[in-house]
């Protein structure tokens, strides 16, 4: 594993950068080969103290990108959520595409899905430009790009990634859906309804 550590509005301390070292050692035992692994630590200014501190892990796949990010009320938190996280993403995405996922396999849809993932990387907006709303502050806009994509292509991207939803254009409705992550870990999709058309 070639581990990188950044911070962003906080600072990165010897024993901050041992502890993380340390913690995401468990990814090393997780590959065959050599893996670069971007971790990024930062601080917002949010109303909940335990929210304070991020954790956010990029790995970079010859095929794809896995990725996560958490938080905490420390960047000790923060670093063993997301350790925790991508751990259980790292085994997600081996068994989507084991042996036991042949017929998946073979399509050659997680290779697509892979390759689409490291050409389209997601553009941040300026994260400076925050707007006051009634309710809190958007402090973040992300842009991807919104290609047309089966249910089950969308699923997996969203493993892929890392999130617990994902935006896509449904390829056969050619509707913008939301495929998202339940508590009880199956999915759910959310399509929209043309408000002309009820009653």
């Amino acid at each position: 594993m070639e581990l990188t550590i950044t911070a962003n509005n906080t600072t990165l301390t010897d024993p901050i950068k041992k502890y993380a070292e340390k913690r995401l050692s468990i990814l090393d035992r997780r590959f065959r080969d050599q893996v670069p692994v971007f971790l990024q630590i930062r601080k917002e200014q949010t109303r909940k103290e335990d929210e304070r501190f991020i954790a956010e892990v990029t790995i970079r796949l010859n095929r794809g990108v896995i990725r996560g990010e958490t938080r905490g009320d420390s960047p000790y938190t923060a670093i063993d959520h997301v350790s925790d996280a991508v751990t259980r993403q790292i085994s997600r995405y081996k068994n989507r595409y084991s042996s036991k996922n042949r017929r998946y396999a073979k399509s050659g849809l997680g290779v697509a899905i892979a390759e689409q993932l490291a050409q389209t990387p997601v553009t941040e907006v300026d994260e400076n430009s925050i707007t006051t709303l009634d309710h809190g502050r958007l402090v973040r806009t992300k842009r991807h790009p919104v290609a047309p994509e089966s249910i089950e292509d969308a699923t997996a991207n969203m493993e892929l990634l890392g999130h617990n939803f994902y935006v896509f254009r449904n390829k056969e409705t050619k509707e913008i859906n939301v495929v998202y992550r339940r508590h009880d870990d199956d999915y759910g999709l959310i399509v929209p309804e043309d408000a002309s058309t009820t009653s």
